[in-house]
């Protein structure tokens, strides 16, 4: 009966590791990321039941657009820039910002000035005709003390510009097509069908025209983001620390990054040892089975 009991205990223990491997496994296979479907060929009307078909003879061929020549296609960019200033009077600074606008052709967008009791700055925005921003950004302004940043970003979207082009034409072409389908309809259920199709291909091209505008508007203007702020501004100057020469205040500030740095190494540390023990959970549920089973016996 003891031996018995003992068969029982390990046949057990070695049922519970293979449902710990095998529920492992399960939730290993559940959290796989899934496989995305390649993206199919547009349907232009198949799914239909063979409406399409009975319209084969006013099909028009597909539309082919010819790739224009590399030195006839205009590249487009979209260049924008930003600047942050500091000014013995940021009032000047920023007439002078808006008079250099003008004067290259472009516009002020926004202005917003702040304060804090003493303290002032400007934020404001300004957009310049495409190919000024060089001549914007390598100005300076009057009463500009010092330059704290510059910075100019350029991305090329001109093939994003000329598919989507390519895309207005063929939508347009297939709406032209539908609607010469939509006028042979014989029966009220081919016509709602063919309706459907072009009220989606009138969505579909509307979108591509969104799209198209606002490409034209980004590459049409360059935009700048400005910050002016005045010459001695507290609030963004930081304590200059020596060990030569401590005051309490650089003590405070030492102080207060130590228990920030030290209280992040605390929970990291407990972190990485949740996860530890996670990983090492079935090792010691084994140990504690092959324990017990010694002391059983």
């Amino acid at each position: 009966m003891k031996k018995s009991f003992k068969i029982a205990i390990v046949m057990t223990a070695l049922l519970l590791v293979v449902l710990m491997g095998v529920g492992c496994a399960s939730a290993s296979k559940d959290y796989a990321p899934p496989r995305e479907e390649a993206p199919g060929e547009w349907d232009t009307g198949n799914e239909w039941g063979g409406v399409e078909d009975d319209f084969q003879d006013i099909a028009p061929d597909s539309p082919q657009t010819a790739p224009l020549p590399a030195d006839k296609v205009e590249r487009k960019f979209i260049q924008n820039g930003s600047l942050a200033l500091r000014s013995s009077d940021i009032d000047k600074t920023y007439e002078s910002l808006a008079s250099l606008t003008l004067s290259l052709g472009g516009r002020v967008i926004s202005y917003d000035q702040e304060a804090s009791g003493d303290i002032k700055w400007i934020n404001m925005k300004v957009a310049v005709p495409f190919g000024k921003l060089d001549i914007f950004m390598d100005h300076t302004a009057e009463n500009v003390t010092k330059v704290e940043s510059k910075s100019v970003t350029s991305e090329e979207v001109t093939e994003a510009y000329y598919d989507t082009q390519t895309r207005i034409r063929s939508t347009e072409d297939l709406i032209s097509h539908y609607r010469t389908m939509l006028a042979k309809a014989d029966t009220v259920e081919e016509t709602l069908m063919v309706q459907s199709r072009i009220d989606e291909l009138t969505l579909e091209l509307e979108s591509h025209k969104g799209r198209l505008q606002l490409l034209d508007n980004l590459t049409r203007e360059s935009r700048i983001d400005i910050t002016i702020r005045m010459e001695k501004d507290p609030t963004i100057t930081k304590p200059e620390v020596t060990w030569k020469t401590m005051k309490w205040s650089d003590v405070g500030y030492l102080m207060k990054n130590a228990v920030q740095r030290v209280g992040i190494g605390i929970v990291l540390g407990l972190q990485y040892f949740l996860v530890f023990l996670v990983y090492l959970a079935p090792l010691l549920i084994l140990l504690a089975i092959v324990l017990l089973i010694i002391w059983l016996v």
